[in-house]
């Protein structure tokens, strides 16, 4: 079964930048911890242009709890958490979504 963790970001042009970055700083992190298949999607068209979607892939809900319990004791959760704060309110975190592949 396909699992997507999908995060949310919204922000003014230079923060949205900011994430783009540590998306791709973030993405072998995650490989490490479990995840697959790590992307940054930019709308288009038809979309909201201060917002991006960061995404990862898991096999299994038990493989994403897996990465979750891992990732929150991380050091570069800590880090993160620290620069998100800090970007507030030019960055805004709009919320992690699970969804999964129903066909």
């Amino acid at each position: 079964m396909l699992i997507t963790q999908t995060t949310t970001w919204e922000g003014t042009p230079t923060a949205i930048e900011a994430v783009v970055a540590g998306s791709r700083e973030a993405a072998p992190i995650h490989e490490g911890l479990g995840a697959t298949n790590p992307r940054l999607m930019r709308s288009v068209s038809g979309g909201d242009v201060h917002q991006v979607e960061y995404m990862i892939d898991f096999d299994s809900f038990e493989a994403q709890g897996k990465f979750s319990d891992a990732i929150v004791d991380s050091e570069w959760w800590t880090g993160m958490m620290q620069a998100v704060a800090a970007a507030y309110p030019d960055l805004r975190n709009g919320g992690t979504r699970l969804t999964y592949n129903a066909i």
